[in-house]
């Protein structure tokens, strides 16, 4: 008796987990990337260029050790943030959304880090969105108003230095 009332726990286990499993997938619905000509989620605008940083929150970037930079290849981005060199992982949706993890950097010190702390702070900003006019990105996020409302500005703009 024991043994069947066992075996019914778990068929019963299975069925609600594989019930549950399925609805997850079915929900979950995956952004359309941007496609190139091969068809994958990598904006080809972005990629094989290296984008200078020429404004930092609205205003033109400081003086830093190094120039900041981004370059995106496959899915993944790196660059220099102004002292370290940085690293992650991107994905450009249609529509302009872009999705930016990144994931670490170099630990050098530097007399001033203002540039760099604020340039990872833009990468690291949630709800991004980019524009590429010309030889321009763009890349705008959500930033708190002082009456705690969110507004989307403008966090880095960038000119192209093709390779």
């Amino acid at each position: 008796m024991r043994k069947i009332f066992l075996n019914i726990v778990c068929i019963a286990l299975c069925v609600c987990g594989c019930s549950n499993s399925k609805n997850a997938v079915e929900v979950a619905e995956e952004p359309a990337a941007v496609e190139n000509s091969t068809g994958s989620g990598i904006d080809d605008r972005l990629t094989n260029v290296k984008w200078i940083l020429t404004d930092l929150n609205g205003q033109p970037v400081a003086e830093a050790p190094v120039t900041p930079y981004i370059t995106f290849t496959e899915n993944r981005i790196s660059g220099e943030a102004g002292c370290n060199s940085y690293f992650g992982t991107y994905f450009a949706h249609k529509k302009g959304r872009l999705d930016i993890e990144y994931t670490g950097s170099t630990k050098r010190l530097c007399n001033d880090m203002k540039v760099e702390d604020q340039f990872i702070s833009a990468l690291r900003t949630e709800k991004l969105s980019y524009v590429v006019v010309d030889d321009i990105l763009i890349i705008r996020g959500q930033k708190l108003t002082a009456d705690g409302s969110k507004k989307e500005v403008e966090l880095l703009r960038f000119k192209a230095e093709k390779n």
